[in-house]
């Protein structure tokens, strides 16, 4: 089942200031990224995601500012997508902000979301 996560409200029910500028929906999309230097691509899978970046859960984790070339697999096409690592989370995961999208892949983003938010 698709969720979409609600922007001001926190898992416990309290409402808290929301930075996000797009609309996360739960769901687990298969990506690669490669951090700037590194020889082999992660292969894991987002658990949200929205037009502006995403959140992957996995052991090992990135500092922030790392700077990432990403492939999100939008159904059975693949796209690229330059990202920076904004969030970490020791052992959990990384919030990753898409930096450079080029505007045909961010359109494909937008109606891959919009057709598994409904």
């Amino acid at each position: 089942m698709i969720n979409a996560v609600q922007p001001n409200e926190t898992q416990a029910g309290t409402l808290r200031k929301e930075r996000r500028k797009y609309l996360r929906v739960q769901v687990a999309i298969p990506v690669e990224f490669t951090p700037g230097g590194a020889a082999v691509a992660t292969h894991a899978q987002t658990s949200d995601i929205s037009v502006g970046g995403c959140y992957i859960e996995m052991n090992f984790t990135l500092p922030v500012g790392t700077q990432v070339e990403m492939a999100l697999w939008l159904g059975e096409e693949k796209v690229w997508i330059q990202a920076r690592i904004v969030t970490h989370h020791p052992y959990f995961g990384n919030g990753f902000a898409f930096t450079d999208v080029s505007e045909q892949v961010r359109t494909k983003l937008m109606r891959f979301l919009s057709s598994i938010g409904s």
